[in-house]
């Protein structure tokens, strides 16, 4: 069924508009599955998603000198390599919508409304959780162990020198493919450092500066600090099965990113309502390096040297 009131019309532009930073961070961090149509599956409460994560090494060349192994010769490489991982996760159900009390969407006054009320509490609330399950991802000490190999330069005593390090402490990733992802504290702590060296601290100078790809300030991580490669992270979104019958709903898909949001128009008779939902199955997935960084994966930088 498609969307036909027109409130609802033409929220879905700025709907979008409000969820685009967080669709930013999730360009920026690792690929993103968003098809529309589940893979043959509906998306239901409870339902695993597995999402494709890639720890790989580079192609290396063929070996074509090979001679039978039985006469002490070196078989071939033909049949080697890395191995990409299928990381599961599970989709969480993220609902977020506007009581319209009684409003009618349909007339002209209360279209212009519904616009404004319905994208920015839809919008905005879906990035935040979006944002919160990066968040969470990132600081599971479980998944991304703390780092006893790469560390925070010490606080209070930090040169650039020492944040310049960061780029070069694994040679098993690409800091240019490589996002450095902090929190406040040491973002505060980056600029500081930056503006002492008389360098610009706009988070593209401290990118091209520090040698990544992208320097993130996540605001409330409670990890000061994880260098993610890209494809060590992987973000999954789906429209949830409409199983119930609703007044009106449609599926509306963001041109730039895929994403797609569900909404409808459900009524709760017992309490007088009608309310316009925004409907989102989202999820991510990590693979993360233990302690001692030796094997590809998100960093957990360690506690300051």
């Amino acid at each position: 069924m498609a969307l036909t009131s027109p409130g609802l019309t033409l929220a879905i532009e700025p709907l979008f508009g409000h969820i685009r930073p967080a669709l930013d961070l999730i360009d920026a961090l690792g690929p993103t599955d968003f098809s529309a149509d589940a893979p043959g599956i509906d998306i239901k409460p409870g339902t695993t998603i597995k999402a494709p994560l890639s720890t790989v090494a580079a192609a290396t060349a063929f070996v074509d000198t090979a001679t039978a192994a039985s006469t002490g010769g070196t078989v071939h490489n033909y049949l080697t390599g890395g191995d990409t991982e299928w990381a599961s996760l599970t989709a969480t159900h993220f609902l977020s919508g506007y009581d319209m009390k009684g409003e009618n969407i349909d007339q002209g006054v209360n279209a212009a409304r519904i616009k404004q009320l319905f994208s920015k509490r839809c919008g905005v609330s879906i990035a935040m959780a979006v944002k919160n399950t990066i968040r969470t991802a990132l600081d599971n000490t479980t998944n991304i162990a703390v780092s006893t190999a790469v560390k925070i330069p010490a606080a209070g005593s930090a040169t650039l020198a020492d944040y310049d390090g960061l780029a070069s402490a694994k040679d098993w990733f690409d800091p240019t493919e490589a996002c450095l992802v902090v929190n406040g504290t040491e973002w505060a702590a980056i600029k500081a450092v930056m503006h002492n060296a008389h360098l610009s601290a706009s988070p593209q100078s401290i990118a091209e500066e520090l040698g990544f790809k992208k320097v993130i300030l996540l605001a409330g991580m409670t990890r000061r600090m994880c260098i993610v490669p890209y494809s060590s992270i992987g973000f999954i979104a789906r429209v949830p099965a409409l199983i119930a019958d609703y007044e009106e709903s449609g599926v509306e898909t963001d041109e730039k990113s895929g994403l797609s949001i569900g909404i409808v128009v459900a009524s709760e008779r017992g309490d007088n309502k009608r309310v316009v939902n925004g409907d989102l199955w989202f999820g991510c997935a990590t693979v993360g390096c233990a302690a001692a960084a030796s094997t590809p994966g998100i960093i957990g930088v360690g506690t300051a040297v």
